[in-house]
């Protein structure tokens, strides 16, 4: 795979109500690559999901940073321009596929009038694409199914719409916002297996959303954790699990339950709460809930430091992470 970034995030910052919910974050993800962005809800990720489409609700606003696909300044495009890319080298498969579905038309006109936005083909052509999109993503008795309405179809069918809705024009990057959401644990599995499939067969970027950990490391090469608009750290998934370098992380994989862990034993929590974006202040935004913190940490916003490996923490105490560790266990 080319190693070089086909996606690069760069400073993105997006506004709601003069405070910076999405406050300067960066990332890249090159072909053929998964970037997990991770966090509590609220944290930003659906809004820099929704940034990178174009899609930001009325409310929000994009204050600063660029988004670029392949060198090109999506965030420089018109709507018109925007729309062109959207769906042909830019596209996305949204969190509630039951509700991102027209329940009027059936799953086939919807995956054909996808197709003829980008390309002048007709109608049998385009309904021949969905049919063999269907195929690909492993529906069955795929020429039945072409003539059902979402109402017809089970949660991870409408999931396998949706995606086939987001590759029939085989875009070169694919946001997933929370794909496996409300779906058991089966389906989610065969989800994330399509999604590798795509990965290995198409060299695809995905950026997946998700607050699920084991999605991450089930499916991605990279991760960068948010936490209250900002990244906390970004890092290898490998690296990230062995060793987190962020308070944030660190007690963030210690909440996940364990097989190891005694039946009905209490899960680790993170004391406190997310602040909204009112109540940030001028330092780390996690200081209020970190065991780590000092004055210096409300006071000051740590940079993110290179811990090498392509692992960065945001953290003005990295070298304290074993008291942290300690703390989880």
């Amino acid at each position: 795979m080319d190693p070089r970034p086909l996606l690069s995030v760069e400073d993105l910052t997006i506004e709601i109500d003069g405070a910076n919910v999405v406050d300067g974050i960066s990332f890249t993800v090159a072909p053929g690559k998964v970037m997990a962005l991770v966090g509590e809800s609220g944290c930003g990720k659906s809004l820099t999901s929704y940034a990178m489409l174009g899609l930001l609700p009325p409310a929000a606003r994009r204050s600063g940073g660029n988004i670029r696909l392949d060198g090109r300044d999506l965030t420089a495009l018109s709507e018109r321009e925007f729309r062109k890319a959207r769906g042909k080298d830019i596209s996305i498969i949204f969190q509630e596929p039951s509700a991102s579905l027209d329940p009027l038309t059936t799953v086939g006109a919807q995956i054909a009038a996808a197709y003829r936005t980008h390309h002048k083909v007709s109608r049998t052509e385009a309904y021949a694409k969905a049919r063999q999109m269907l195929a690909d993503v492993g529906i069955p008795d795929p020429d039945r199914r072409l003539h059902q309405y979402p109402f017809e179809l089970s949660g991870g069918m409408c999931q396998r719409i949706m995606i086939s809705i987001a590759l029939i024009c085989s875009p070169r990057v694919l946001v997933a916002d929370e794909p496996t959401t409300a779906l058991d644990v089966t389906i989610q599995a065969q989800i994330l297996d399509l999604m590798k499939k795509l990965v290995a067969d198409r060299g695809t970027a995905i950026v997946i959303i998700t607050h699920d950990m084991g999605v991450v490391a089930d499916i991605a090469d990279d991760v960068a954790v948010m936490y209250a608009g900002r990244i906390a750290e970004v890092a290898p998934v490998e690296a990230l699990f062995e060793k987190p370098r962020h308070p944030y992380t660190a007690l963030l994989l210690a909440s996940v339950p364990k097989l190891s862990d005694a039946p009905k034993a209490d899960l680790a929590t993170i004391e406190g709460r997310v602040p909204t974006p009112n109540e940030f202040g001028a330092g780390c935004r996690f200081a209020d809930r970190c065991p780590l913190a000092t004055e210096k940490c409300r006071a000051e916003q740590p940079p993110l430091f290179d811990c090498g490996g392509g692992h960065r923490s945001a953290c003005w105490h990295i070298d304290r992470m074993a008291e942290i560790r300690e703390i989880a266990a």
